[in-house]
């Protein structure tokens, strides 16, 4: 009768086996990090994006289209916002109701580019603002 030893460890087969398991599994963590790192990134230019773009319309906010329909700055960091406004309806007067004065305004679209040297510049902001001028005090206003 044949006496059988039990042997303890792995086999060269186990052992191989477990090391392609593992090799799959870390592939599948790397591939998620690699996915992980460029979500990080895309998430990072798109707030830098919106950031720029709201410091843009700050920019512009105040400017007066009647007066001044185009124009540009030239902001820190080489970047220019360019506008251009076009009216959009007639020009119409206004009395503003506690106010000493009578007012011409009118409706503009307003086309806002940001220029980045040597980088992606985002998509124009088109936005409607208001320009006014103020009517001389002897003109008649018929309302």
């Amino acid at each position: 009768m044949k006496q059988h030893r039990q042997r303890s460890g792995f086999t060269l087969i186990e052992a191989l086996v477990a090391l392609a398991i593992a090799a799959m599994t870390m592939t599948a963590i790397f591939q998620l990090q690699v996915q992980m790192a460029r979500g990080q990134r895309r998430a990072q230019a798109v707030l830098q994006q919106v950031t720029t773009q709201e410091n843009a319309l700050a920019l512009v906010r105040d400017i007066n289209f009647m007066e001044r329909p185009s124009g540009q700055f030239v902001v820190p960091g080489e970047e220019v916002i360019r506008w251009s406004a076009e009216p959009r309806g007639a020009a119409r007067r206004n009395v503003s109701a506690g106010s000493a004065g009578r007012y011409e305004v009118q409706l503009y679209e307003v086309t806002v580019r940001i220029e980045r040297p040597g980088g992606r510049s985002p998509p124009d902001m088109v936005i409607e603002r208001v320009g006014w001028r103020r009517l001389d005090t002897s003109e008649t206003v018929l309302f």
